[in-house]
């Protein structure tokens, strides 16, 4: 076999797809010996978010997650994904966007159906008349059923293809997930979680991202973000590609107090190697990795790896050696290659990003409600979680302005946006509805004043309302429900008349002692218990989401 070594890159077209990555493999014989077929694989990546808790409730909600895996359909196989020293996240934080909690590198090819995830524990941190004070406030952990082993089983099985990446959000519904024990004596906890793999149909969350900017293309408009993405497993450097395009704006607290400033400050060089933040679409296609065929016997033995010169003849590329030693080597123009055939390459994107908003410097999240209608300037708002360098309850927010820097490109100032990324104006930012804002406090003046890069707002129905309770009767088009509560929708009522929207999305969760499996879809039957949001309407109450709760456990 002849030698072929080019960049992936240089053979893609718009809508093209392409198998990449090694295709052939073999051990350390010459090349006319018998070789075996290298195993090809891609990779997978784990995004996570949550569907919103009470926030009367709970002051954080932090999940403990010491294990996740692939399960496939054909064989059985499991492919770690995630495992080591449980990951603590605090699931209140992602209620307006995602964030990467691992990727894996190295997954077989193959069709995929369930994942497996494994709490390792629940902390429940219950709000207290002392917000600014976390020191006291009481804390709760509901039992994990069959240790905290959760079954997810996806909407439609996924493919992963050689060389790709598959990118699946998990959204842990803590909302439905934890429900009050009677007179508040305690909280049981029944696993809703849903699992969307991002495609050009499904449009996810913004996804947030803090790493070290590597390399800048001002003809491109692109950056390279690396350190920002946990990887099990992996040699590489863990980068994402940033795309900064016309809704991008780029606000500088390192030399400009956190204003909004030009695009080609950030695409200078001297921008390489500061830290930023990046909030932004993740895209669901990410370039292949380097498409690289290795002639016969020149693969390394099994538990060694060899540097791969993309400019030299196979009989010029240096003898395989020790991993370790060798990985901190590979550059641009020179690979890393194992015995299975898998290549690393050191700036291989894990994902790709659209840019909303890219914050270099240390910039404030700050959550809370509209206190008053925001005005082209700003807006005043309750803040109900932040770090501990806000001392006030109420908060005023300044919007900065767009401009137009004295060119045809103009700079953007703060971004405002839904937690689905829809970019908004000021007249959406009304009270009473929950905001999420990036900005730079300034205490200049006689009152603190947060100066905003991002805002993220909850444009949900401000009536909305989450309910459970069982099921008495089902007809077309809706059910009667016996509420979990006496009052409903304002009212005290024992029957409930729900009517499902045309689109109503059903999920099931069957509980056992081994543990939990979560499947899509379900069917309506007396006597089961559910739960939903919707909204309370004169005709009845409104949903289009309905998750059957099914506790075998004695």
């Amino acid at each position: 076999m002849t030698r072929f070594i080019s960049r992936i890159a240089s053979l893609l077209t718009a809508g093209t797809l392409i198998t990449a990555l090694v295709s052939c493999g073999g051990g350390s014989g010459s090349d006319t010996a018998t070789t075996t077929t290298a195993q090809r694989s891609g990779t997978v990546g784990i995004l996570l978010t949550d569907k919103p808790a009470d926030p009367s409730l709970f002051t954080s909600i932090n999940a403990s997650i010491a294990r996740v895996e692939l399960m496939g359909s054909e064989n059985g196989d499991r492919v770690v994904l995630y495992s080591g020293e449980p990951k603590t996240v605090d699931l209140l934080r992602l209620r307006n966007e995602a964030i990467p909690f691992t990727f894996r590198e190295g997954v077989p090819v193959g069709v995929y159906c369930k994942i497996r995830l494994t709490l390792n524990d629940l902390e429940l941190v219950l709000t207290d008349d002392t917000p600014g004070d976390m020191t006291d406030n009481e804390t709760y952990h509901p039992d994990l059923p069959g240790n905290g082993k959760l079954d997810l089983v996806t909407r439609d099985c996924f493919t992963v293809e050689a060389g790709k990446v598959v990118t699946l959000q998990l959204d842990l519904d803590a909302g439905s997930s934890i429900h009050v024990v009677g007179n508040n004596n305690g909280f049981n906890f029944r696993p809703v979680v849903f699992v969307d793999v991002l495609s050009q149909a499904f449009d996810s969350k913004l996804v947030r991202l803090v790493g070290e900017i590597t390399e800048v293309d001002p003809d491109a408009e692109t950056l390279l973000l690396c350190g920002a993405v946990p990887a099990h497993l992996s040699d590489g450097m863990r980068c994402v590609k940033i795309y900064l395009g016309d809704d991008a704006a780029f606000f500088d607290y390192l030399d400009y107090a956190g204003t909004p400033r030009p695009m080609d400050e950030l695409l200078s060089d001297d921008k390489i190697g500061e830290r930023a933040t990046i909030v932004g679409w993740p895209r669901y296609w990410v370039q292949p990795h380097m498409d690289v065929e290795i002639p016969y016997g020149h693969y390394p033995p099994p538990g060694e790896c060899r540097l791969w010169h993309l400019g030299l003849e196979a009989g010029q590329q240096p003898p395989p050696g020790d991993c370790e030693t060798l990985k901190d080597r590979v550059s641009e123009n020179i690979v890393l290659i194992s015995h299975e055939g898998i290549v690393k390459d050191k700036h291989h994107p894990l994902m790709e990003v659209d840019a909303l908003v890219v914050e270099v410097g240390e910039f404030l999240q700050v959550e809370g409600e509209v206190a008053t209608d925001a005005d082209p300037d700003g807006f005043s708002m309750a803040v109900t979680s932040s770090g501990p360098v806000i001392i006030t309850d109420t908060l005023a927010v300044a919007l900065q302005a767009d401009y137009t820097n004295g060119s045809a490109n103009p700079v953007n100032g703060t971004r405002i946006v839904s937690k689905s990324g829809e970019i908004l104006d000021y007249t959406q930012v009304i009270q009473p509805r929950a905001v999420q804002v990036d900005g730079i406090l300034d205490l200049t003046g006689t009152d603190a004043l947060l100066k905003s890069a991002l805002v993220i707002v909850d444009t949900g129905m401000l009536d909305n309302e989450q309910i459970t309770g069982t099921v008495l009767s089902v007809d077309e088009g809706g059910f009667i429900l016996s509420p979990g509560t006496e009052m409903v929708c304002g009212i005290a009522t024992t029957q409930l008349a729900v009517i499902l929207t045309e689109d109503a999305e059903f999920l099931t969760v069957i509980i056992s002692a081994a543990g939990s499996e979560i499947i899509p879809g379900g069917v309506l039957e007396v006597g089961q218990s559910i739960g939903m949001n919707g909204t309370c309407e004169p005709e009845g109450y409104v949903t289009d989401n309905v998750v059957i709760m099914d506790d075998q456990r004695d």
